[in-house]
């Protein structure tokens, strides 16, 4: 891809998210992400008067990566292969309905990984009826907050026998009231990163024993994390001191330093399974009801939000673009490698983060 094809980029915000972390140290959190939010907003406004048909051309951009990935699916069906296999979690609505929706026009067969069945199924139809494929998308239960249903989804999907291919963690929460999973962590971080930790773990040897070649990893993480100065691991079961956004900056920040952890554990076991981190952007999606610019009224916020098509891009560029076959460990965000923070960069609290991961859940790296 070249750089003219890319959306427009600019060195301002850049340079103000890498230098956030420090700057938001004695902000209250509901602050420093209220500064992210503006500072995300702004930048899309700011994309939008660069490249007024920026809509437009990030669709063609996305139909490229389709067309090609079509291609290449073709020709090993050709040859006797079977289709790729993908989970999307939370492939049912916003962010992962695009994704999953472009995964089946590149030839995937794709597994929607969903706490409702019948929204799953819901998705699946209008999938079908919007791609005219039919057969190619599916839905599982999966309840994130509960590791007794991950293992049970990881089981059921195994005896299918497809195989695994692609990992697209995409499910979410943000900015909710202080609840617990059913093993007793505040629900963001349970949900947003030991889930899909847990998730991930169980399903690796398959993603490692991919039949096509390299499995893929993807992550959605977020600019959230800037403001996070460390996971506070001591009030992860208890409402003290709980903050709903400071909650879901670690959470996000949790994300990355799990990416780098496990790109650590990937790259010395010799493993070809690649795993990044994606930023959507701030997209009118469920994830903002609770935001109340994001209800405003479309047109007062016109070009502040993110179209869910064009959030759900990193995503899909990540899975299917065949330049970054082995590149990994990284934090994309417009198809373009970031600096994240400075404390996901921190191997101490990335090796801190994997610690407790592997106390809270039970399951560390095995190929």
């Amino acid at each position: 891809m070249t750089t003219d094809q890319l959306p427009p980029r600019a060195e301002w915000y850049d340079n103000f998210m890498s230098g956030l972390t420090k700057k938001s140290k004695y902000m209250p959190y509901f602050i420093a992400l209220g500064v992210v939010g503006v500072t995300e907003l702004g930048f899309n406004v700011w994309q939008r008067r660069q490249q007024p048909d920026l809509e437009e051309q990030s669709k063609k951009r996305l139909q490229g990566w389709i067309d090609q990935a079509k291609t290449t699916a073709a020709a090993a069906a050709q040859s006797g292969a079977s289709p790729r296999v993908a989970v999307v979690t939370g492939g049912n609505a916003g962010l992962g309905l695009h994704t999953s929706k472009a995964l089946v026009e590149a030839g995937y067969r794709v597994i929607i990984a969903c706490r409702s069945v019948k929204k799953g199924a819901e998705a699946v139809q209008s999938i079908e009826e919007q791609t005219g494929i039919k057969g190619m998308a599916s839905v599982m239960a999966l309840d994130l907050s509960s590791f007794e249903s991950i293992k049970a989804f990881t089981v059921e999907f195994k005896l299918l026998g497809h195989g695994l291919d692609l990992l697209v963690n995409n499910a979410g929460l943000m900015d909710i009231p202080f609840t617990l999973t059913a093993d007793g962590f505040e629900s963001q971080f349970g949900v947003n990163h030991l889930g899909h930790y847990k998730l991930t773990l169980e399903l690796l040897p398959l993603l490692h024993n991919s039949h096509h070649g390299h499995g893929r990893i993807v992550i959605l993480s977020s600019a959230a994390m800037y403001p996070s100065q460390g996971i506070p691991y001591p009030q992860l079961r208890s409402k003290p001191g709980y903050s709903r956004l400071g909650s879901y900056s670690h959470s996000k920040l949790a994300n990355m330093l799990f990416v780098k952890a496990l790109n650590r554990r990937l790259s010395a076991a010799g493993s070809q399974v690649t795993v990044n981190a994606a930023h959507p952007g701030t997209c009118r999606t469920d994830l903002f009801s609770n935001n109340p610019i994001a209800n405003l009224p479309k047109g007062p916020a016109k070009g502040m939000f993110r179209s869910a098509e064009v959030g759900a891009m990193g995503a899909v560029y990540l899975s299917l673009a065949p330049e970054l076959e082995g590149v990994s460990g990284e934090y994309f965000f417009d198809q373009i490698v970031r600096m994240p923070s400075a404390n996901a960069l921190d191997e101490e609290q990335q090796e801190l983060l994997w610690a407790k991961s592997v106390e809270y859940t039970g399951i560390d790296f095995k190929l």
